[in-house]
């Protein structure tokens, strides 16, 4: 029995050693292969800047894909790249880069050349920047544009999830490859578009998600429309055109920089009225002073029906940014007019630059003042903690803004820079 058991024992102890030896064996092959296969990749070895020039020269969709192979190819995915191709390739390319981006380093730019111009795009994280440029003498032509932003069915995971865009210099020849584009961000919440040269007019319809609208440097543009009711963050800087914000609630910070003066003749003072309407509930603003010193009749609809409410008050205005070309006479009397439809504000910030537009109406009084004169039932601001003033400011202004402004707020808040 005894001698049984030894041998038992003994041929386990063996079986243990040839497993052994086997998986020694296998894991030597696998070594072996994979050195094999290490010194056959003479491409994944090159240097960088040889590796980019490679994925220049393959077509884009079989470029892609190459970030697929290895992380050694993926790095190469993070620096700048440049493809060749058409205008019609941009929203193909675009695609297909969304769709094979890698989720834990989503941070590379990408240019790509087409005709006599290109397009530069950055990528990271969930935003997207597409910078337009054009050779030599650039010509534009004008045009309209509309955008339906946040579209219900999505194209691909990686599109569906931007939520930040940055548009920069898109013309007419490019705008409809730009709306294929946006027609892919589901999700998104952010749009800036900023010196698209030609663009007249904008239209813009979003869903529930989209909440901020960024404008710059468009000097054509006369007309936006904006369809999108969850809209909490407007900017615009520029000519003041004609603009329609149909009813957005829940705006609560607007940027009304139109230091370049009226973008249209003539004049529309409804316009302007329905603008002031839309944005009189925000928190915080920043606003053009020559806005408030613009005749206005009591005789138009607008003007006439605020007179008459008495309910046009920024009620909840907390932080106004106020920009003027000067501070004369008219120009304070203008913005303590404003400050007395202001209840709730305590911070006020000044900034005078003389290269802003002013206004050609310089009279003493206006429908502003009036009005303020009319509803204004404080002449104090009580909750006013801090007065800042900067910009091109003479020692009389000062004293002269000074001395009016302690009728609205204590003299020991205001600072000069």
């Amino acid at each position: 029995m005894g001698k049984k058991l030894r041998k038992k024992k003994k041929n386990n102890r063996n079986r243990k050693q040839n497993q052994q030896k086997k998986t020694n064996t296998i894991l030597k092959q696998i070594e072996n292969l994979a050195l094999e296969e290490k010194n056959d990749d003479f491409i994944s070895r090159l240097q960088d800047d040889i590796l980019c020039h490679i994925l220049s020269l393959v077509p884009c969709r079989c470029a892609v894909q190459t970030s697929l192979l290895s992380s050694r190819w993926r790095y190469v995915w993070r620096k700048s790249i440049e493809f060749q191709g058409t205008i019609d390739d941009i929203s193909e390319v675009i695609t297909l880069l969304l769709d094979r981006f890698d989720k834990l380093s989503s941070d590379r730019k990408i240019r790509f050349h087409f005709g006599e111009g290109s397009i530069l795009a950055t990528f990271k994280d969930e935003e997207l920047h597409l910078n337009f440029c054009y050779e030599g003498q650039e010509t534009f032509s004008h045009f309209d544009w509309s955008l339906e932003l946040n579209p219900k069915i999505p194209v691909c995971e990686r599109a569906s999830c931007m939520k930040v865009l940055h548009l920069k210099s898109v013309n007419k020849m490019t705008r409809e490859i730009v709306s294929s584009v946006i027609s892919k961000f589901q999700f998104l919440e952010n749009l800036q578009i900023s010196e698209c040269k030609g663009l007249q007019s904008l239209y813009i319809e979003a869903g529930s998600r989209f909440q901020s609208l960024i404008i710059l440097d468009c000097l054509q543009l006369n007309e936006i429309y904006v369809f999108a009711h969850n809209l909490k963050k407007l900017v615009f800087q520029g000519q003041l055109p004609w603009i329609w914000l149909y009813y957005s609630p829940h705006l609560e910070n607007a940027i009304l920089d139109f230091r370049n003066g009226p973008g249209y003749n003539p004049f529309a003072c409804e316009n302007l009225l329905s603008l002031l309407l839309a944005v009189k509930n925000v928190k915080t603003l920043t606003i053009s002073g020559w806005l408030f010193r613009v005749p206005i009749s009591k005789w138009l609809s607008s003007a006439g029906a605020i007179w008459e409410r008495k309910d046009f008050l920024f009620n909840n205005l907390m932080k106004l940014c106020w920009i003027d070309s000067s501070m004369e006479n008219h120009s304070i009397a203008t913005l303590i007019s404003v400050l007395k439809i202001c209840p709730s504000l305590e911070k006020l910030f000044i900034n005078v630059d003389p290269s802003n537009y002013c206004s050609p109406s310089k009279g003493e009084y206006s429908f502003w003042i009036e009005y303020s004169n009319r509803v204004a039932s404080t002449t104090t601001l009580d909750h006013l903690t801090v007065v800042k003033l900067k910009g091109s400011l003479g020692q009389e202004d000062k004293i002269l803004l000074t001395k009016l402004l302690v009728k609205v707020a204590s003299v020991e808040l205001i600072q000069f820079k």
